[in-house]
């Protein structure tokens, strides 16, 4: 197995292209950068670097090395990422929501929810909420239909209902029914965030 430190180096030499910056960037010494290359030469058994006089360079094999590392690397850390959030998710009750409607109902029965559960200031977009469900960012999500995927399991907990008040000497108020189009030129009062 590969030590982090090492393909760390790979990466930092890949971008600043010296032994000198790549020991700055990493706040160590130039030796054991030096020593740290020639370790992933060995460990890997494969020619990363072309040495010249005065010169070091990445080998084809090299840069893809690096390439591979920095992939590595950031696939540890979201896994690190994913592993803490879930740590965390198991203190505290995380909410999003793609509809307002949620928050409404959520700030009236705060008291009853559990002590350390953090409601959301607004709605988010869907991809965000799928998102932040599977990196377990949020524990509980509400959307205005299913958000099922093979990490995600949905459930319809109620729904949503329309309802306009009008006056009533206006003629559609007579009315048993009324259509969108019959509502068309009236202006309402309505929230500043009602959702879809």
């Amino acid at each position: 197995m590969i030590e982090n430190y090492l393909l760390e180096e790979l990466v930092a030499f890949a971008e600043t292209g010296t032994l000198a910056k790549t020991a700055a960037a990493l706040n160590v010494t130039q030796p054991t950068v030096t020593r740290g290359m020639q370790k992933l030469e060995t460990d890997w058994e494969v020619q990363l670097f072309d040495r010249q006089p005065n010169r070091l360079s990445l080998t084809p094999a090299g840069e893809l090395a690096a390439k591979e590392a920095a992939t590595l690397l950031a696939a540890n850390h979201q896994a690190v990422e994913r592993v803490r959030n879930f740590a965390h998710s198991r203190r505290v009750l995380t909410i999003a929501t793609t509809v307002p409607g949620p928050l409404v109902a959520l700030k009236y029965i705060q008291a009853q929810l559990p002590e350390h559960t953090q409601l959301p200031g607004a709605s988010q977009p869907e991809d965000q909420v799928i998102a932040g469900l599977k990196n377990n960012d949020y524990l509980l999500g509400f959307s205005n239909h299913s958000l099922s995927t093979e990490a995600i399991d949905s459930q319809l907990i109620g729904t949503e209902h329309l309802a306009i008040n009008l006056n009533q000497f206006m003629f559609q108020a007579n009315q048993s029914t009324i259509t969108f189009a019959e509502l068309k030129d009236l202006s309402f009062v309505v929230p500043s965030d009602i959702g879809p």
